[in-house]
């Protein structure tokens, strides 16, 4: 980074109570604009709502196919045209800040290349379970009643594994330059500023100055001077745009957040009751109730705990991607430089200047964002009931995935968290028979037992890696497509597509036929993609040892022990490359449908 693009450096006494509880009390004026215009379109249109939802599907067309818009009659573009210019222009690439550095960009993509698997892993098992932290903020959102029966959330998560993947794949988000200036514009730029009564033109190769024939009002310095400013006014002014699947899923849920808000701040606009002024009482487990569970609802306390999806809470939600990910990834033994942590968080800077997140609440500096981490987590940290439910509605979906066998599907979720989180963090969000897990004898070896596996597992996977480099591209390429089946396997019985505008704020729909039948055939078809991948895992691990045993028979010379573990490493490779690239096909062509589905299909 230069001098030039280095961020601002804040003090961490600007992360003072003050300067974050102002931050509560703003939100996204720019999106909230958009949204109330949204709603109040829908109102006088059955378009509205449904429109935008329209909009969401065709701006991922847009970013795969945007040659359609060039073909003036086309459908894409004549859809396109009959949108206000508001939501038309919401998905156009957004000027890129000077500070936004491509090479750090790539770095973040290759880091996920190489370790998606695990990210997935640290996602669920610290990032979500830090927002559920904040009483004030991400649990206040949701209706306890409706968190209990789990599926409520699963959407939701979804949701989140979609962005991640669309946000770390290899140009995910980049950089995309306009045409680069000639020298000729910059010259011609400069001669119309010094002379601007001249009249120039530059026509077959020559400038002409068609008006004023007298004098040159200027001379050969001041015209170098005039074309150095030019170049330089040019390259910020045509220069650069972010774009890319990722910067779509980012612009998706910065408006779906603001729709939201102004659901929850104004519920009139969805056909509830209007809010009436009052406090529905405790913050910490009385303000879902109240905004969902009443005739006529009382007023969001803005005043008492944030606006709904602030500046602080969406702050300490992009830290738990950019920083705790890392975080993560190192205490499960993965080896990052400085700079790759660098990286990772100056992507999520970028994310969160898409999603309409103030300057001086973002960081790609490791030890400010620490900082910025604890500041928010300090003061909004703690139990709440809600954010019981959602760790709760977790832990069910990852058992979703886990056999039975030695407890595992009861307590690895529970030791996981605890292993990224902290007991005493961890504990707040846990009903009392999953804290027992975590004192129990049976707990503490399994957390001991998977957190030495991942430790030794990386300390081989980073080690072949550094051996053999061209390792990099085949394991990294094979783990992204493992991930994206993983992810696409989260997606659950609702109707909603992923990042839709809801009829209301607590409106979710199941497909037809998915009934409890069939979410019992898609735990047990979870439970076996699972189990595909982790054999493929483990055959992956198994020809490493065999590949070393292998050359420590030929460095002792006993060529029948070295071709043993050459046949055994073949052997075991050639099994998990069947199983990540064959196998793991076939499962995932084998998802459970419903059965009214499957009966038209």
């Amino acid at each position: 980074m230069t001098a030039e693009s280095t961020p601002k450096t804040l003090s961490t006494n600007e992360w003072n109570a003050d300067f974050l509880d102002a931050a509560r009390q703003d939100a996204d004026p720019l999106a909230d604009t958009l949204a109330s215009t949204l709603f109040e379109h829908a109102a006088r249109s059955p378009e509205g709502r449904l429109g935008y939802n329209r909009l969401v599907s065709i701006a991922d067309l847009l970013e795969s196919r945007p040659e359609l818009t060039l073909i003036q009659n086309s459908r894409l573009s004549q859809e396109i045209a009959e949108y206000p210019d508001a939501l038309r222009d919401y998905y156009d690439p957004l000027p890129a800040p000077e500070w936004v550095d491509p090479a750090q960009l790539k770095e973040a993509t290759l880091l996920w290349k190489n370790n998606s698997l695990a990210m997935l892993g640290v996602l669920y098992a610290a990032s979500l379970p830090a927002c559920y932290l904040m009483r004030n903020g991400i649990p206040a959102l949701y209706q306890t009643a409706k968190l209990r029966d789990h599926q409520y959330i699963f959407q939701r998560i979804y949701e989140t594994g979609v962005m991640l993947e669309s946000v770390l794949r290899p140009g995910g988000i980049r950089v995309i330059e306009d045409l680069p200036d000639t020298p000729q514009s910059a010259m011609l730029e400069a001669l119309r500023e010094l002379d601007s009564t001249g009249n120039w033109e530059f026509q077959n190769q020559v400038f002409s100055r068609t008006a004023n024939s007298g004098e040159l009002p200027f001379s050969p310095s001041e015209l170098a001077e005039a074309v150095t400013r030019a170049k330089s006014a040019n390259r910020i002014k045509n220069g650069r745009y972010l774009w890319g699947p990722g910067y779509i899923q980012a612009k998706k849920v910065r408006l779906l957040h603001a729709s939201m808000r102004v659901m929850l701040l104004h519920p009139e606009v969805v056909g509830r009751p209007k809010a009436r002024s009052g406090s529905p009482g405790d913050s910490r487990g009385g303000v879902a109730q109240a905004i969902h569970g009443r005739s006529q609802p009382e007023a969001w306390p803005s005043a008492k705990i944030g606006k709904p999806v602030n500046q602080e809470d969406l702050a300490f939600t992009l830290l738990t991607f950019g920083y705790l990910i890392p975080k993560g990834l190192e205490k499960w033994g993965c080896k990052l430089s400085d700079t790759q942590k660098q990286a990772f968080l100056h992507l999520w800077r970028v994310i969160g200047y898409t999603m309409g997140l103030r300057e001086d609440l973002m960081t790609d500096q490791w030890d400010r964002a620490a900082s910025l981490y604890q500041s928010i987590l300090g003061r909004q940290g703690g139990h709440s009931e809600q954010g019981v439910a959602l760790t709760e509605a977790v832990m069910w979906f990852l058992r979703s995935y886990l056999p039975e066998a030695f407890g595992i599907r009861a307590i690895l979720p529970v030791v996981l968290i605890a292993d990224l989180l902290g007991e005493e963090d961890a504990s707040k969000l846990m009903r009392p028979e999953d804290q027992k897990h975590l004192r129990s004898a049976h707990g503490r070896i399994l957390r001991f037992a998977t957190h030495s596996i991942l430790s030794i597992y990386y300390r081989y996977y980073q080690g072949i890696l550094e051996l053999v480099p061209p390792s990099r591209r085949l394991f990294g390429t094979l783990f992204e497509r493992v991930s994206d089946a993983l992810i696409q396997s989260w997606r659950g019985e609702f109707r909603r597509e992923p990042f839709f505008i809801p009829a209301t704020e607590q409106s979710w729909e199941l497909r037809s036929g998915a009934d409890a039948a069939f979410s019992a055939r898609l735990q047990r078809w979870r439970v076996q993609l699972l189990e595909t991948i982790f054999w493929a895992l483990f055959s992956l691990f198994c020809s490493g040892l065999f590949g070393a045993a292998a050359l420590a028979a030929l460095l002792w010379k006993s060529l029948p022990w070295a071709w043993g573990g050459l046949g055994l490493f073949l052997l075991s490779l050639g099994n998990a490359l069947y199983l990540m690239d064959v196998r793991l096909d076939v499962v995932c062509a084998a998802r459970p449908k419903p059965e009214t589905f499957r009966s038209r299909s």
